[in-house]
């Protein structure tokens, strides 16, 4: 079996088992809110969305690179720590995905660690942003990206255990060809990914749920969203077991996009 085929079996199974099993979810609300012009809004726990402080932050902070490829900059704070995550291009048209941390909330970066350096996509800095979420109770840091590995293309995931200094073998997501979107969100033990789904002919965001940490991935609900138009750029929030995913949905290309929030608790 050809490694296309082997990876589109793999969906599948996916899928047929996240429907014949009870959702590991609990949802107590779901609703559809008007999308603003000014989409860059976090969510929250609780289903609220809150104007993206991080995002604007790396407008304006020193860059912990002078070779980030553009738009790809992220950041997370934990307490006193400021996390980043970016691209950086290799010669060969690959990339790097870095890390690094400051403590004097971005004037300084600690020396840059390799995130996941396997790339195999010749796209040089046509990169779609990573995702990055950082816990004070546990000192990890998580990131999520799509990116053509060796073995294949896909949405992956790695962590770190030491506050940024170093970060461990990347997991798979999911793989598929369509490279989309992550959010990453974690707190304690429970992190969460929402991803855009590499496999499926419409749009549409899943979700995988990690109880450990995220060493490894235990559920996968997929798709999440209804399948009614496209499902795109998902968000993620996680406090304790209570948890919050958003996408925008649009029933039809020429129809305007809504974001749909679902809050829900860990079964």
């Amino acid at each position: 079996m050809s490694p296309t085929l082997r990876r589109t079996a793999t969906a599948l199974l996916l899928a047929l088992v996240s429907a014949c099993i009870k959702s590991p979810v609990e949802w107590t609300t779901k609703r559809a809110l008007p999308l603003d012009s000014d989409s860059a809004r976090v969510l929250a726990p609780d289903g609220t969305l809150h104007p993206d402080s991080m995002l604007a932050l790396a407008a304006r902070i020193t860059p912990p690179s002078s070779d980030i490829c553009p738009g790809t900059l992220r950041l997370a704070r934990a307490g006193s720590a400021l996390y980043a995550t970016w691209w950086t291009p290799r010669p060969d048209s690959n990339a790097n995905l870095l890390a690094s941390r400051s403590l004097d909330s971005g004037r300084h970066w600690s020396v840059a660690a390799p995130v996941d350096t396997s790339d195999q996509g010749v796209s040089g800095c046509r990169r779609i942003a990573p995702s990055i979420a950082a816990d004070s109770a546990s000192g990890y840091v998580h990131v999520t990206y799509a990116m053509v590995a060796p073995e294949g293309p896909g949405l992956f995931f790695a962590h770190s255990m030491d506050e940024g200094v170093t970060f461990h073998t990347p997991v798979a997501i999911v793989y598929g060809d369509r490279l989309g979107r992550t959010s990453v969100a974690a707190d304690g033990d429970i992190v969460i990914v929402g991803f855009e789904d590499p496999n499926s002919t419409s749009p549409r965001v899943g979700l995988a749920i990690s109880r450990t940490m995220g060493h490894i991935f235990e559920q996968r609900i997929l798709p999440l969203s209804d399948d009614v138009g496209a499902a795109t750029r998902p968000r993620t929030a996680v406090h304790g077991r209570q948890i919050a995913v958003a996408w925008e949905q649009r029933a039809s290309p020429a129809a305007a996009a809504a974001l749909d929030v679902r809050v829900g608790t860990l079964r």
